[in-house]
């Protein structure tokens, strides 16, 4: 897991106080337009990428630069993130007629998709008590 760079400085942790910190380092947003959303998910693949699914989200207005984003977790346990760059600030990660995003996005682990989402089990990470640091790095389409 990867340590955050000196130059990012956590903004307040997002939800209900625990011992439990989840710190997001990423350092690929192209731009401060918009947003950087972080959506947590649990381990019910039921619920994975799935309308609502999510167990909380955050976002954060986006900076270019390295990122630290800051969640407080419920417990300590098995999770995966889903981060984008909602640039445009409408509340979704926008998508072309396919399907493929054309906004930046990452998942856990850096689980870089092929043809498809990725697997629940391919973002799963485990969170300790403390402070759990993971790195994402934000995929951009090609710019037409």
């Amino acid at each position: 897991m990867a340590a955050a760079p000196a130059m990012a400085q956590p903004r307040p942790c997002h939800g209900a106080p625990t011992p439990y910190r989840l710190l997001i380092v990423t350092e690929s947003l192209r731009n401060d337009h918009g947003y950087l959303v972080a959506n947590l998910y649990g381990t019910d693949r039921r619920r994975w990428l799935a309308d609502n699914g999510w167990l909380a989200v955050w976002r954060d207005p986006a900076q270019r630069g390295p990122q630290l984003f800051c969640l407080y977790l419920p417990a300590p346990g098995r999770y995966a993130v889903v981060m984008f760059h909602d640039a445009n600030g409408n509340g979704v990660l926008d998508q072309g007629p396919l399907g493929i995003p054309t906004e930046g996005f990452g998942f856990s682990n850096n689980v870089i998709p092929l043809l498809m989402a990725p697997s629940l089990s391919s973002a799963l990470f485990t969170a300790g008590p403390g402070d759990t640091r993971i790195s994402i790095r934000l995929h951009y389409p090609p710019i037409p």
